[in-house]
């Protein structure tokens, strides 16, 4: 048979090599091809598959050891104060009632200023009266003023009780200086026969606001 010669014609190859082949019952010769192939080039890479289901939750761990106490921290210490006067009857129309100093901590605190007492104003004519709260002889500006005021057209000996009351920002720590002030309104002249404080206790209360 030329099973050699066969074979070699089916065989397709890059690179082939012949070789002589016999087939001796038959005699018959016949050229059989040796073939070798180099290795090709990786190819592409396959694209991601679907994504995969949840898996289910894993075991539950042990909980963990107690952790340290932390530092215990400081005791909270208002800084409160208070100036009282007993019967301090001020007639004055433009003035220092009275002051009262206070010592503030923190620049970042805001300080909350309490007067209490009684005033009066008389007058035959239209005026009106303003009392109100200055810091080392500066009124508040931040957020306003703190501050009342009473306007009168009479002659009747009224003494009520009243209070002014507000907080202040952006003071200084240190000393401050806090006023309680008599004087005229913004478009009116003050009364002329004023009391503050008749036959009664008036104070101011200075507390520290962190």
């Amino acid at each position: 048979m030329a099973l050699c010669s066969v074979l070699c014609l089916v065989v397709i190859c890059m690179c082939c090599t012949a070789i002589h082949c016999q087939d001796t019952s038959d005699n018959v010769q016949g050229v059989q091809y040796r073939c070798s192939a180099r290795d090709g080039r990786d190819g592409r890479d396959g694209r991601d598959g679907t994504k995969g289901e949840r898996g289910s939750d894993g075991v539950q761990g042990e909980k963990g050891d107690r952790g340290e106490q932390g530092i215990t921290g400081a005791p909270f210490v208002p800084n409160v104060k208070q100036c009282a006067w007993d019967d301090i009857s001020d007639r004055r129309n433009n003035a220092i009632i009275k002051d009262c100093t206070f010592n503030k901590t923190s620049t970042q605190s805001a300080l909350r200023v309490l007067w209490h007492g009684n005033f009066r104003a008389k007058s035959e004519s239209y005026s009106c009266t303003r009392w109100y709260f200055t810091f080392d002889g500066q009124e508040c500006s931040n957020p306003l003023p703190i501050d009342t005021v009473l306007y009168t057209h009479t002659n009747v000996n009224f003494h009520f009780g009243s209070s002014v009351e507000g907080l202040c920002y952006g003071l200084s720590a240190g000393r401050v200086d806090v006023e309680f002030r008599v004087g005229s309104c913004r478009s009116y002249p003050v009364s002329t026969d004023l009391y503050t404080g008749w036959a009664s206790v008036s104070r101011i209360i200075i507390e520290e606001i962190p």
